[in-house]
């Protein structure tokens, strides 16, 4: 990880060196926000009950040396909680710190990140402190399976029957937790993989129709696995820019100790820009 940090930088001061080709400043951004209440599967959740979750996610594409793509994700997860009788409170937050990079060829991506996250339980006391972990992650996808290019996918197409299929699969080493600054603390796993399937029924109209299919496994150090496994109804109104509009969320199945959703649905509204 220490590698990645230092390429990171030297291809920063590289953009500024003399004699540096093909290589310019970008500063793009994208992601997504959204704004959820779980309308399903109270009694399996005691901290979600009735549960609301909104989320913040931008990715921001700095500049790009020979094709290579220097980028970030920053983002965060708000997770309110209503028990029977008192008022909403906030439960916990997630968050997520990730430089990275991609490389792109065709219709498909290729994509390197140093990921950082954290859980902070705010309703109860954390005696041993948060959970974070360090991982590092690469993964492979066609570009429609991402939020930059999902747009692209239906921008340009009226009343169509698209019918397309989009991909992307991930792996991730997670540094052993040591209580360190690079380590991470209060967790056991040791690798994960992840992956996200997208079908993109069609537009009607100035409406966009599509699914998602993820799934997501943890290994820990002891062997033993998590797993979660959720689907996604998507109905979003075109913008000229930006889409917005209604999801659908189900949890089919989750095992997942640090953040558990198993048997939950939600219906939220989502903005992707």
């Amino acid at each position: 990880m220490r590698i990645f940090l230092i390429s990171y930088c030297l291809a920063v001061i590289s953009l500024f060196l003399p004699g540096t080709s093909a290589c310019g400043l970008i500063m793009h951004t994208h992601g997504h926000i959204t704004i959820a209440p779980y309308i399903h599967g109270f009694n399996n959740s005691k901290h979600l009950y009735p549960g609301y979750r909104s989320e913040f996610m931008t990715h921001v594409d700095f500049f790009s040396i020979k094709g290579v793509i220097f980028n970030s994700l920053l983002g965060t997860t708000t997770l309110i909680s209503k028990p029977d009788g008192e008022q909403l409170k906030m439960d916990r937050i997630r968050y997520t710190l990730t430089p990275g990079l991609r490389y792109e060829f065709g219709d498909f991506l290729l994509k390197g990140t140093l990921h950082h996250e954290c859980i902070h339980r705010i309703s109860s006391p954390e005696f041993k402190g948060s959970i974070w972990w360090n991982s590092f992650q690469v993964g492979v996808g066609t570009k429609g399976a991402y939020y930059l290019y999902l747009r692209e996918e239906f921008k340009n197409s009226i009343n169509k029957f698209l019918n397309a299929w989009d991909a992307q699969l991930n792996f991730g080493y997670i540094v052993p937790a040591k209580n360190t600054l690079v380590s991470g603390q209060n967790h056991d796993y040791q690798y994960e993989l992840f992956s996200l399937i997208r079908y993109e029924l069609g537009t009607f109209g100035k409406y966009a129709y599509f699914a998602s299919f993820r799934q997501h496994l943890w290994g820990k150090s002891d062997d033993s696995p998590e797993h979660k496994i959720d689907i996604t109804l998507n109905l979003f109104r075109k913008g000229t820019v930006n889409f917005a509009g209604l999801f659908y969320n189900y949890t089919i199945y989750d095992t997942f100790s640090l953040d558990n959703y198993d048997g939950l649905s939600s219906l939220g509204f989502k903005i992707i820009f």
